[in-house]
C-alpha cells in the first residue's frame, strides 16, 4: 500500500515533465555589420618578403546574427580575415554580450587572403597587427551588440541548391597546376534565409566549399595589394544590394581546404610561365561572385516561408588527434614533419530547430564535409570551415600521400581528423534528436 499517494503522483508528473521535449518559443533575430577595414594611414602595410599593401579596394566587415527563442540566445559572427587571432577569447566575449553560453556560439573566419593579417603567423603580433587585432575584435563585439539591440519577430528557413564555381586545388593528386578537374569537390551550396514575419529581408547565411583567394599575392595597384573581403566579401556586398538578398549576409566557408574558385588572378606557373592578371583580376573575382550570388538567390526564390517558432540548443567539444610539426632545415630550406603533442581540434554544434551549423575550428577537407553530410543525410546540416578556431588544414589520408602545401600546413598526423571530426560533430548533434 503506498502511504503518500499524493508524493508518487507528484513523482510521475514530475517525470513525465522531464520526459517532454522542450517546447520551441517565439524566434525573434536581429543582424548588423560593422566595418572593420585598416585605416588610410597605415598604408603602406608591409609584411617580410611580401609585396605591401598599398590601398583598400573594397572594404571588409565583421557580420552577426542574433537569433532568440525566449530561454536561449545565440550568435553567429563571421569575421571577414584569414584565421581567427585568439578565437577563445572572441567567443566567451561574444557569449557575454549575449548573455548566453560560449556552446550558443559560432564566430568563423570568411578566410578572405587579401587582407593584412593573412601574413600574421608568429605568436606575438607587432604594433600594426595589434591595432588590425583589436580593430575586428572589437568590430565583431559592436556587430554582435547592434545585431542583439533590434531583435524582432522573425522565420527562419534552410535551402539547398548547387554552384559551379570551385574546383578541387590538385594538392591531393600531386598536382602543381593549382587545379585538378578530376579531383573531390562539393558544389553543395546552402542558404539560411531569416525574415521578418511579413518576409521582408533580415539576414542570409550562405555556405559554400572554396578558398577566399582569386586576388592573393596579385599586384593590382602602384606594385602592391589591396585589402579585399575577396570571394566572400564581393558574394555577401552583392547579395546586401539586391532586392532578392538581404541587409546583412554572412557567408560561411564550407569544407574548402582542397577547394579553390575555377579562376584566380594570380596564375601558377605550370607549362606557361607564372602571370598576374593585376587590376584585370577584380573583373574575374566579381565575375564568379555574380555566378554564386545568382545561385543563392535562387535557392531563396524557392524557400518556404520558415518557422516562427524556435529551439535554439548549442554543443561543443574537442577531440584529440596526434600532432605533427614542421622543421625546416635553416641551411638547405628543405622541410620535414616531425612528432608533435596531441592537438585538440575544436567542433561545435549549434542547432535552430532542425537546421544545424556545424563548426570545425580549421581548413577541412571536402572529403570530410561530404563524409559528414552523408552521415547526417535528409538532415539541414551544413559543415563551417574556420570556425571557433584556426587549427590549420585538417585533412584525408589520400592528401598524406602527396606532401604539398596543406599536409605542410596541417598540425594533424594522417589517419584521424576525419573520423575525429565527423564522429565528434555527430556525437554532439544526437543528443538533441
Amino acid at each position: 500500500m503506498n502511504r503518500h499517494p499524493q508524493s508518487a503522483i507528484c513523482g510521475a508528473v514530475l517525470a513525465c515533465i522531464a520526459s517532454l521535449p522542450v517546447m520551441a518559443g517565439v524566434l525573434r533575430a536581429g543582424a548588423a555589420k560593422v566595418d572593420i577595414t585598416s585605416a588610410q594611414d597605415e598604408f603602406p602595410y608591409a609584411a617580410p618578403r611580401e609585396r605591401a599593401y598599398v590601398g583598400i579596394h573594397d572594404r571588409v566587415y565583421a557580420r552577426a546574427l542574433v537569433l532568440d527563442d525566449g530561454k536561449q540566445r545565440a550568435a553567429i559572427v563571421l569575421v571577414e580575415v584569414t584565421k581567427l587571432p585568439d578565437p577563445v577569447a572572441i567567443v566567451k566575449n561574444v557569449a557575454h554580450e549575449i548573455n548566453a553560453p560560449e556552446t550558443n556560439v559560432i564566430v568563423a573566419a570568411t578566410h578572405t587572403h587579401n587582407v593584412p593579417l593573412v601574413f600574421f603567423h608568429e605568436e606575438v603580433p607587432n604594433v600594426l597587427q595589434t591595432r588590425e587585432i583589436e580593430r575586428l575584435t572589437q568590430g565583431a563585439l559592436q556587430a554582435v551588440r547592434n545585431a542583439g539591440a533590434q531583435l524582432v519577430p522573425a522565420r527562419i528557413a534552410y535551402g539547398q541548391g548547387e554552384a559551379w564555381v570551385n574546383v578541387n586545388n590538385g594538392e591531393q593528386a600531386g598536382l602543381k597546376t593549382g587545379y585538378d578537374p578530376q579531383g573531390p569537390s562539393d558544389k553543395t551550396l546552402a542558404v539560411v534565409n531569416v525574415t521578418k514575419l511579413d518576409g521582408s529581408p533580415l539576414a542570409l547565411l550562405v555556405n559554400y566549399a572554396t578558398h577566399a583567394e582569386v586576388m592573393f599575392r596579385s599586384a593590382t595597384r602602384d606594385g602592391g595589394y589591396e585589402v579585399s573581403g575577396d570571394f566572400p566579401g564581393a558574394v555577401s556586398s552583392l547579395l546586401e544590394s539586391q532586392p532578392g538578398g538581404a541587409p546583412v549576409v554572412l557567408y560561411t566557408a564550407a569544407a574548402e581546404a582542397d577547394q579553390t574558385t575555377l579562376f584566380k588572378s594570380l596564375h601558377p606557373a605550370d607549362r606557361l610561365p607564372t602571370a598576374d592578371e593585376g587590376s584585370a583580376g577584380w573583373a574575374l573575382l566579381n565575375a564568379q561572385a555574380r555566378r554564386l550570388a545568382a545561385g543563392v538567390l535562387n535557392v531563396a526564390s524557392v524557400m518556404p516561408p520558415g518557422a516562427s517558432e524556435a529551439r535554439i540548443t548549442g554543443a561543443a567539444a574537442q577531440p584529440s588527434c596526434p600532432g605533427q610539426h614542421v622543421r625546416r632545415d635553416p641551411v638547405s630550406g628543405e622541410s620535414s614533419l616531425e612528432d608533435a603533442p596531441p592537438v585538440a581540434i575544436p567542433l561545435s554544434v549549434l542547432r535552430i530547430n532542425d537546421i544545424v551549423l556545424a563548426g570545425v575550428g580549421g581548413d577541412v577537407a571536402s572529403d570530410i564535409g561530404r563524409q559528414f553530410k552523408a552521415a547526417t543525410a535528409g538532415k539541414n546540416s551544413t559543415l563551417v570551415s574556420m570556425a571557433n578556431g584556426s587549427l590549420g588544414y585538417l585533412l584525408t589520408d589520400a592528401s598524406y600521400e602527396h606532401p604539398g602545401h596543406g599536409v605542410m600546413g596541417s598540425p594533424l598526423k594522417a589517419h584521424c581528423a576525419a573520423n575525429a571530426i565527423v564522429d565528434g560533430l555527430l556525437k554532439l548533434i544526437k543528443p538533441s534528436n
